[in-house]
């Protein structure tokens, strides 16, 4: 029988990933979004110029430097930043430092399954970005953070309207403190965490593990669940929750779970 903290903690391992070539690590296959940690190795490109017709695409970068070009303009993307690339925007990523580069790669919604993930976008081919909308850089240092527990620091970078349509994107943080994370609560949309830094204490229904840097937790919705940090020292997250919810708009709704002392036996 499987281990059931395998439905929700995953590891991103770039020691496992090609070391002379770009390559990926799929974190989770969700019907609400596609979920990638990605290495290059330093001085390399990523594919060739394409696009994603239906899907935003979002890129979070853990470790290196991208320089990426959209459209035929060229972003130097550091360190703790997001950037969302609309769908149909033609771009291609290279890495020009001698160190390896690492990014959380998100497509939301996710290309239907047995469709290509993406489409060749030449130079000289007709744009189908949308004109109502462009690429979108987003540090945590351009958020506003609020405390919705006592605690718990969430500093969005992403949201629908500043962003893409289709998902949230918040840095959180926990104390080591008692009383500090977030008690017994569900969300109608897909909740994940991955880890920056720390160790997050996490209970999902009638399961709990802890979960370390670079651990990524998935959170189906409508499922109980809560988190703590047994610290030492402050623990910092992204949770992504997806399909997209209005923040503020019941966005958790905290409930009673316990698991009580009554069985059935299976014979």
């Amino acid at each position: 029988m499987s281990d059931p903290v395998n439905r929700y903690l995953r590891r991103f391992e770039p020691s496992r990933l090609d070391r002379d070539a770009f390559d990926y690590q799929v974190l989770a296959d969700l019907e609400s979004c596609l979920l990638v940690g990605c290495r290059a190795p330093g001085a390399s490109r990523g594919y060739p110029r394409h696009r994603h017709p239906q899907s935003d695409q979002i890129y979070y970068v853990l470790r290196g430097r991208m320089v990426l070009e959209a459209e035929g303009v060229k972003y130097s993307v550091e360190p703790g930043t997001a950037v969302v690339i609309p769908a149909g925007t033609a771009h291609q990523n290279r890495y020009p430092e001698a160190s390896e580069e690492l990014h959380l790669d998100l497509l939301v919604p996710p290309p239907e399954r047995g469709h290509p993930l993406a489409e060749p976008a030449p130079e000289g081919a007709a744009s189908l970005a949308p004109p109502d909308r462009g690429l979108v850089i987003r540090t945590v240092a351009e958020s506003t953070p609020s405390h919705p527990v006592p605690g718990f620091t969430a500093r969005p970078l992403l949201t629908p309207g500043l962003g893409s349509p289709e998902l949230i994107l918040v840095d959180a943080s926990v104390d080591a403190e008692e009383g500090a994370g977030v008690p017994w609560h569900i969300h109608p949309v897909d909740q994940l965490y991955f880890l920056l830094e720390g160790r997050l204490h996490v209970e999902v229904a009638d399961v709990m593990f802890v979960a370390e840097p670079f651990d990524l937790v998935v959170l189906p919705a409508g499922v109980p669940h809560r988190n703590w940090n047994p610290g030492p020292g402050v623990e910092r997250h992204l949770a992504v929750l997806v399909p997209a919810v209005g923040l503020g708009r019941d966005l958790d709704t905290f409930v009673d779970f316990s698991l009580r002392d009554e069985r059935i036996r299976v014979l």
